[in-house]
């Protein structure tokens, strides 16, 4: 994460100089700066959607849930 190292070459601070948010969960991103706050799909129902829609063999358009995993980066 390039903002990351720039961000300690500038002595600034996620959450308290400036804000991030970041696409997509992972376990790296609860450890990051303190963690790092993530706006993500729920991609274990996105896969049993997707299999439904496979096996029964409708074309459609799904809404996928996601949630705000708000950590000290914001």
């Amino acid at each position: 994460m390039d903002i990351l190292k720039q961000a300690e070459l500038q002595k600034l601070l996620p959450g308290k100089d400036f804000g991030i948010i970041s696409y997509n969960d992972t376990p790296l991103k609860e450890l990051l700066s303190g963690g790092i706050t993530t706006l993500s799909t729920d991609f274990k129902l996105m896969g049993k959607t997707m299999a439904e829609l496979i096996k029964t063999k409708v074309i459609t358009t799904v809404e996928n849930p996601w949630r705000l995993e708000v950590r000290s980066s914001l």
